[in-house]
């Protein structure tokens, strides 16, 4: 896998039963990648290979705690605002 893959993280959001979640976003040119916490699955990709999609699996799995920090930290009024 590449190492210029970026990643964006949504703020936490719920899911239909109330539950936090946080959805993640990879992208390395025209190949796109989605996954969620909790569970640490992609859910839908284009261009990524299976091993690759694996290895963004385990990364979310493993960098969970970091990836909840930074959503917790998403201010989206301040970012719509353009602060």
């Amino acid at each position: 896998m590449k190492d210029d893959i970026q990643m964006s993280v949504s703020p936490i959001t719920h899911d239909k039963n109330g539950k936090p979640q946080v959805f993640v976003q990879f992208t390395d040119g025209d190949r796109r990648a989605e996954g969620r916490i909790p569970g640490a699955k992609i859910l839908n990709q284009t261009g990524f290979s299976s091993d690759e999609v694996a290895a963004l699996e385990e990364y979310m799995k493993r960098e969970k705690a970091t990836i909840l920090t930074m959503a917790k930290k998403i201010d989206v009024f301040a970012a719509f605002l353009g602060k």
